[in-house]
């Protein structure tokens, strides 16, 4: 919807006029177009919040808990791929990156990595490593998602189906979590 055919990037008049609303419109709510793009990543972002929020509220047990929240990142991605990469991606100036975007973002942020405190908590980790394992599962559920959204994952030679391979990453990721913390350092200490 962003890109026209050739160099030339859409302006607000241009996409007034794709939306059928009068080419001023755009200008009375937006200074340019990064303001416009800034609220729609805003808006993704709040989608994705609203979604993690219901799984909050279903009473899961922890495990299961994190888990649908993990792949429900990875299938918002699937689902909104344009949105995915303006939400997440370099496009946007670092100025509309504060504010509400950065406060949609984390209200999102902040209900997955809730299920993995809980998660880590229920399984021996200290409180001082929550923030750790928060930005490890982060890492790694936007890893499987920008892999599967660049056509990376999984390898066309390697006859995986793709959702199977999301929930084998991500199951295989909440066991280390489950597993505890004395079992990864044991693991860690052979390394």
């Amino acid at each position: 919807m962003f890109e026209e055919s050739g160099a030339t990037e859409l302006s607000l008049r241009a996409l007034a006029r794709r939306l059928g609303v009068s080419e001023a419109a755009p200008s009375r709510h937006f200074s340019g177009k990064d303001e416009l793009l800034a609220a729609i990543a805003r808006s993704g972002f709040e989608e994705l919040a609203a979604q993690r929020k219901q799984i909050a509220a279903q009473h899961l047990a922890a495990l299961p808990k994190a888990r649908r929240m993990m792949l429900s990142y990875v299938q918002y991605a699937q689902d909104h791929v344009g949105l995915f990469d303006l939400m997440t991606g370099p496009r946007l100036m670092q100025v509309f990156r504060r504010g509400d975007m950065e406060q949609s973002s984390n209200v999102s942020y902040d209900f997955f990595a809730t299920s993995v405190f809980e998660l880590a908590l229920e399984n021996g980790w200290s409180r001082k490593q929550l923030e750790l394992l928060s930005h490890a599962a982060w890492s790694m559920e936007h890893g499987v998602a920008s892999l599967i959204l660049a056509g990376r994952t999984p390898r066309t030679d390697s006859g995986l189906e793709t959702q199977g391979m999301v929930e084998f990453s991500i199951d295989l990721f909440l066991a280390s979590v489950a597993a505890g913390p004395a079992e990864f350092e044991r693991l860690r200490s052979l390394v």
